[in-house]
């Protein structure tokens, strides 16, 4: 069997089977040190895949760092250090690099990451492998197994533009450089922070994938009730919305309501995501395998 029909959430659940762990199902993993957690988040970019060459490599460089941290926030971590793992054909030009690591640079002094290194490898194209390395209180951690009945869902921003950068990407209508362009919402965190979070999880696959980790890891039903697309269309332009991802908004659970960011749904028992319509939502959202 071609792991395109497996598809990656099973295929993840196959090879922690192998390995007779569980999976923490978190984007992280959390180091336990008494009163803190040392949160390891690491995420993989591929030329072709995730970004074309021709892009500007400063803007690969400062994603790389992006989508690392975005996973940080999700657990309300704090980024202390970040290692890179870079696979480059031999005929790559100097300045490539160099401008890659640049992005990279100004990103890491944005949100006071210390570059800690990494390493260099050849390839037959370019791959490149981020790690941030954070910390978060015990007791302060955001997970996704929180959620409760009577929950409200709610999430940073609207979505939009960068699932529009994606479908036109692959309809060949733009180069889909604005894929790129996200923020990690570190500084959402401390307005976050006044209220009570059950759960959290960073929108990277889509509202209907992040809504379903968060409805099965907490065993709750969750309801969708608000449209955050601002992307003017019908009703088939929201849902594709949903699917796609790629914003790496926060979206999260808190028993308090909440006017500093969008309300998105509401927390039921049972299990399952139901949209604005009531039915129950089928689609997977992004996955690495399948197209």
């Amino acid at each position: 069997m071609e792991i395109s029909e497996l598809g990656e959430r099973k295929l993840i659940e196959e090879i922690w089977k192998l390995f007779g762990e569980k999976n923490e199902d978190e984007d992280v993993h959390f180091v336990d040190l008494n009163d803190y957690y040392i949160i390891l988040g690491m995420d993989t970019i591929n030329e072709n895949y995730h970004f074309m060459k021709d892009w500007d490599p400063k803007k690969v460089g400062k994603f790389i760092v992006d989508i690392n941290l975005s996973d940080i926030a999700s657990k309300n971590g704090t980024g202390l250090d970040f290692m890179v793992s870079m696979s480059f054909p031999a005929h790559t030009e100097r300045e490539y690099v160099l401008e890659l690591a640049e992005g990279i640079k100004e990103e890491c002094k944005k949100f006071n990451l210390k570059f800690s290194g990494g390493d260099l490898k050849e390839s037959d194209s370019i791959s490149i492998t981020g790690l941030v390395i954070g910390r978060v209180d015990k007791g302060r951690e955001f997970r996704r197994s929180g959620a409760r009945p009577g929950d409200y869902v709610y999430i940073t921003r609207k979505i939009g533009k960068n699932e529009d950068a994606i479908m036109k990407m692959r309809k060949n209508i733009e180069n889909g450089e604005k894929v790129l362009d996200i923020i990690p919402r570190i500084n959402e965190l401390k307005k976050m922070n006044k209220y009570r979070i059950t759960s959290c999880i960073d929108n990277s696959d889509g509202i209907y994938k992040s809504l379903s980790l968060i409805s099965k890891l907490s065993s709750v039903s969750i309801r969708i009730k608000e449209n955050v697309c601002e992307l003017d269309g019908d009703e088939s332009l929201r849902k594709e919305c949903y699917r796609i991802g790629g914003d790496y908004e926060l979206i999260f659970t808190s028993p308090d309501k909440i006017d500093d960011f969008y309300f998105l749904g509401i927390v039921e028992e049972g299990d399952g995501v139901y949209d604005l319509d009531n039915t129950l939502v089928t689609s997977a959202g992004y996955d690495h395998f399948r197209r």
